[in-house]
């Protein structure tokens, strides 16, 4: 198949969706398939493969303090005037808006089957825009269910995120596929005392261990809260914060008003590969998010066989089986706190719990989520044809 990949992030931006396309384009590859990524220019990075093309955006490339290029759509269609020479079989949108509805469009007029991966609650990051009283949450609400339901077949991460379409009004096929985890990137983690040295951890401290964004939308202020009133009650753990983001500074600055440095260390943004090595070397598995619609970082812990303390919310509820490998909290923080402690005391239930959570991951695996994400494209083509 020769795939087109519609999205308006990708390298050098990393993120969840940059992940997801990353992710099932290495394995499809290995299986004969052909990717053509088309996505936006990042001002000052230089693109060499001949299967991506970029578009024209109009925000400037600052990761560092949360801005990403968005596409001009107009100028973007222009520019798109010859995708019809890349004879495509299937277009798969990672995005509802802008370069995701562009590559719906195409797909409408050149009458290729269309897929749309519906990433991210749109309405709960309409605090990012400037629109009073709400306006921005109900758009984005009807624009889920309008532009949904013209494509073939709509992919979410997780059932919930499934059923919460559902309740928007989205009528079209949902399939829920989760991003895949390639398991072996998780078994070789950093030596834990060349990690206490490099982070000035002492080491006989339990690693509390937090990676994604510094951003808002992560409920961090609820984290911190916590490890405030863990800090009252006890001494011998450590929070590693590993991750970038608009906030960075912002809570940097809060921990030290806190006086929390001797509790919490950031690392500011690693690369994927390095990241991925935080998580074996650490003990507890912490995500405040209430926000996800997978938290494929909850099973890349799980896969380094560490257990997590997660909200009980849509994503992490979906991956943890609460108690077995792993704990799930309401959003209070003593209930938060109460699990992660319990795990700080019982070496030998964090321990068998992470060996339960190393082989729940194992369902997960890239090579699982990648039939399931070949087998739709092939469905969705048939019946595409057959309409």
């Amino acid at each position: 198949m020769r795939i087109g990949i519609f999205s308006e992030c990708y390298h050098p931006v990393l993120n969840g969706v940059v992940v997801s396309i990353d992710t099932f384009k290495s394995e499809l590859e290995k299986r004969g398939h052909e990717f053509f990524i088309f996505t936006t220019k990042c001002p000052g990075y230089e693109e060499t493969s001949r299967k991506v093309k970029r578009f024209s955006c109009m925000l400037p490339f600052k990761p560092s303090g949360g801005k990403y290029p968005i596409s001009w759509p107009r100028i973007a269609w222009f520019e798109a005037r010859n995708i019809k020479d890349f004879n495509l079989d299937i277009i798969h949108s990672q995005h509802l808006l802008n370069l995701g509805h562009l590559g719906l469009k195409i797909g409408e007029i050149l009458k290729i089957p269309t897929v749309l991966t519906y990433h991210t609650l749109l309405a709960e990051y309409s605090h990012y825009t400037p629109v009073i009283g709400g306006l921005t949450r109900r758009y984005l609400l009807y624009q889920s269910r309008v532009i949904s339901n013209r494509y073939d077949q709509v992919v979410t991460p997780s059932p919930s995120m499934k059923r919460v379409l559902r309740d928007y009004g989205v009528t079209a096929p949902i399939e829920a596929i989760a991003t895949g985890v390639n398991l072996a990137d998780f078994q070789n983690p950093f030596h834990r005392e060349v990690l206490c040295a490099k982070w000035r951890i002492p080491e006989n401290q339990k690693i509390l261990l937090y990676v994604s964004r510094i951003a808002k939308e992560k409920n961090l202020d609820f984290l911190f809260d916590a490890v405030r009133l863990l800090d009252r009650k006890r001494s011998d753990f450590h929070l590693l914060m590993v991750g970038g983001g608009p906030e960075l500074e912002y809570y940097k600055k809060m921990v030290a008003f806190w006086n929390l440095q001797s509790r919490v260390t950031f690392t500011g943004m690693q690369e994927k590969i390095q990241a991925n090595r935080f998580f074996g070397a650490a003990d507890i598995f912490v995500f405040p998010s209430i926000t996800e619609t997978q938290g494929i970082v909850i099973t890349e812990a799980m896969a380094a066989g560490i257990p997590a303390v997660a909200i009980d919310k849509m994503g992490p509820s979906d991956i943890i089986e609460d108690g077995k490998d792993g704990f799930l909290t309401p959003l209070k923080i003593v209930d938060f706190t109460d699990k992660i402690e319990k795990l700080l005391d019982d070496d030998n239930l964090r321990q068998q719990m992470g060996k339960k959570a190393r082989e729940s991951s194992k369902k997960y695996s890239v090579e699982i989520c990648a039939d399931q994400m070949e087998e739709l494209y092939e469905k969705t083509i048939a019946n595409h044809h057959r309409s």
